[in-house]
């Protein structure tokens, strides 16, 4: 049997606890009862107090409350294979968190903009492995290549500007990481997605772009950041104020270079997105240019599916727990009905 929510079966300590507290408290209330009026008196002024009823009642909560608690935990046996289709890409996403994507030309910043548009991304990464590396003077792979959606936002969610070792940006040392983490399969195709406000500090990224494309591996790039005025890159201070990064007294202003990104595109019959400060569907964008990348090539197979069983505990532990509600606590004596009537 598989569960699906497997830790919810702790709460079954729960039951016995339950089962119990409704013995002792009926236990307790006869008791009370005896020391205030004689046992004679008991019988005539109180619903007659009925033992077996009461362990009736307890073990139909327990197995009421056992039922439901099993089914929470989704229960899932005997099992099915479905056919799923999957495009058989590998895929990195390379972010750049240099400091100056801390810029705020894009709003809020071009780093959280980056991350929102990764997020766009994902739905069209279904079925694929997609992996995750922060750059900036040094790549450093946060995600390896996964198809865990679920893993890869969370790992995401934690990138900021130390996600990498060391300032600076080092674009094709990020490209060379990438095709170290991607072994080269003829099953799968391969693709990086590059996102940026471009800049480069001597990494020879053309040269990570020719080999990429000896690979077939195309990547798309995409740019981040006023291609004109640019912006300062804000920095908080010791005292805790915000100011803005310096070089030599003048505040630096980071713009966004695109020559590099297109060339590094077109070397890999791949994409450049200018995206600047515009807004854009990275994903819309990646599914387009993933057909030609698949040449419409779809890959099939089977996984192995469970049945959901959950349904048959949680209608037998709501009929059980029905029928203890219906079944009254005491049953009122006979000799109490008559002087009722009269």
């Amino acid at each position: 049997m598989n569960w699906g929510f497997p830790t919810v079966l702790f709460a079954l300590w729960l039951v016995p606890l339950a089962g119990f507290l409704v013995v002792r408290a009926h236990f307790k209330r006869r008791h009370t009862a005896t020391q205030f009026v004689d046992q004679a008196m008991v019988a005539r002024l109180m619903p007659a107090f009925n033992t077996a009823r009461t362990w009736v009642k307890a073990i139909l909560l327990m197995a009421a409350l056992t039922l439901l608690i099993i089914a929470v935990a989704r229960p899932r046996y005997g099992f099915y294979f479905e056919e799923m289709s999957g495009r058989g890409v590998d895929v990195f996403v390379l972010l750049d968190v240099s400091r100056s994507m801390l810029a705020e030309d894009v709003k809020p910043n071009r780093l959280e903009r980056a991350k929102s548009d990764i997020l766009d991304l994902l739905p069209k990464l279904d079925g694929d492995r997609v992996g995750l590396i922060a750059f900036a003077g040094a790549p450093v792979v946060q995600v390896p290549l996964t198809t865990d959606q679920g893993f890869f936002k969370l790992m995401l969610d934690e990138v900021d500007v130390n996600s990498a070792p060391k300032g600076g940006t080092l674009i094709g040392d990020a490209i060379r990481k990438a095709m170290e983490s991607m072994e080269t399969r003829a099953d799968r195709d391969q693709a990086i997605v590059l996102i940026t406000d471009g800049g480069d500090q001597d990494s020879f990224p053309q040269e990570a772009a020719d080999q990429a494309a000896q690979r077939g591996i195309r990547i798309i790039t995409v740019g981040l950041g006023d291609i004109g005025e640019g912006a300062r890159i804000p920095k908080r201070g010791s005292d805790g104020g915000i100011g803005f990064v310096q070089h030599e007294g003048q505040e630096v202003w980071s713009k966004m270079d695109d020559g590099l990104l297109k060339d590094i595109a077109e070397k890999t019959l791949g994409a450049y997105i200018p995206a600047q400060t515009l807004s854009y569907d990275l994903g819309q964008i990646y599914d387009d240019q993933l057909a030609k990348l698949t040449q419409g090539e779809i890959n099939t197979e089977k996984r192995k599916r469970f049945h959901e069983q959950y349904q048959l505990f949680g209608v037998l532990g709501l009929l059980l727990l029905l029928i203890e509600m219906s079944i009254p606590a005491y049953r009122r004596t006979p000799v109490e009905t008559a002087e009722v009537v009269t």
